[in-house]
């Protein structure tokens, strides 16, 4: 077990060093070593973040998604080695050869949603225009043949949550309570719909011409009534990193599959489903304007590291390097 002293000291260091916004949690075999807020939940108000503050997660989602996947897959209900039409016809428009497993590896060779010029302008059209953003998603480019490379496309993962909605006959946000959130007591984990009132959610903060302004809501948050993205805490997420070793939603075979590599990212990581995968870590984070998540796993030392940022400033690589070592040396 790692010193907890030892690692107060490094946050002391690291916090004289950058202003902090947001929350930090370490966790190893299920007990919290350092948990502790910084900065503030709404500077115009002067709210302070606490550990209960409530982050957008952002592309942290994908990790819950894919496991929402596994499940139906262990309950039979889908197979990753199907085509996505076969559940939500809709998706036929897709390249023939594209399977569940290349929607939920990064595989599919299917153009980033992200990567759209001028997307917020384009989400806005297309809500004008009352169209759906999976008519729009079903149509974005074709970047290279299903499995035949690895870049990241959240439009994977949208269109995964399209189809789970249509297997189960739920809502995203009832799919992930019900199948996942509920069954780990994660109470303060939901569908982040920005518009909403969610007591305790932290405004996301940027810089701009050198001056803290809050940041814009996620380019896609226009579409509430899509698969969308989460807000949580440090201490729901640590409740998730704990069941990515205890296994409680699906069997260790099952889960096993997320942490098999399906594609190269670069020469030292691959990507399983919903997770980067190197030798002696794993780990997904998410950024979108005014906030940054990041939850880092040593599978060996049964450890988590989680960030949440509620301000683009902070730069979370020093705060990953300084703790490492405590744990791999």
């Amino acid at each position: 077990m790692m010193n907890k002293k030892e690692l107060a000291l490094v946050f002391e260091q690291l916090e004289k060093e950058q202003s902090l916004s947001g929350a930090i949690l370490v966790a190893q075999d299920g007990e919290v070593l350092f948990e502790k807020a910084y900065g503030f939940a709404s500077r115009q108000l002067n709210v302070p973040n606490v550990l209960t503050t409530k982050f957008h997660i952002a592309s942290t989602t994908k990790m819950f998604i894919a496991m929402a996947a596994l499940i139906l897959v262990e309950q039979g209900r889908i197979s990753l080695h199907e085509k996505p039409a076969t559940y939500l016809p809709e998706l036929a428009a897709l390249d023939k050869d594209i399977t569940l497993h290349h929607l939920l590896s990064h595989t599919s060779g299917l153009q980033d949603i992200y990567d759209v010029p001028h997307l917020r302008f384009e989400m806005h059209k297309l809500k004008i225009e009352q169209r759906d953003l999976l008519s729009y998603l079903v149509k974005l480019p074709q970047l290279f043949r299903p499995g035949e490379g690895w870049r990241y496309s959240s439009t994977g993962f949208i269109l995964m949550g399209y189809l789970m909605e249509q297997v189960t006959g739920l809502s995203f946000a009832e799919l992930m309570k019900q199948y996942i959130l509920a069954p780990l007591s994660m109470t303060n984990t939901g569908h982040d719909l920005p518009r909403l009132i969610n007591p305790g959610r932290a405004y996301g903060h940027t810089v701009i011409n050198g001056q803290m302004v809050n940041a814009s809501n996620n380019r896609l948050s226009i579409f509430e009534e899509a698969p969308g993205e989460l807000y949580s805490t440090v201490q729901d997420l640590k409740k998730w990193g704990d069941a990515m070793f205890d296994c409680p939603l699906v069997s260790p075979l099952t889960l096993q599959l997320m942490f098999t590599p399906y594609g190269q990212v670069d020469a030292s990581l691959q990507y399983g489903y919903g997770w980067f995968l190197a030798p002696r870590f794993r780990m997904h984070g998410g950024q979108t304007p005014g906030f940054f998540s990041r939850i880092k796993q040593y599978p060996h030392q049964k450890a988590s590291i989680i960030l949440l940022w509620n301000s683009d400033h902070v730069n979370s690589e020093p705060i990953l390097s300084a703790v490492e070592p405590l744990f791999i040396g």
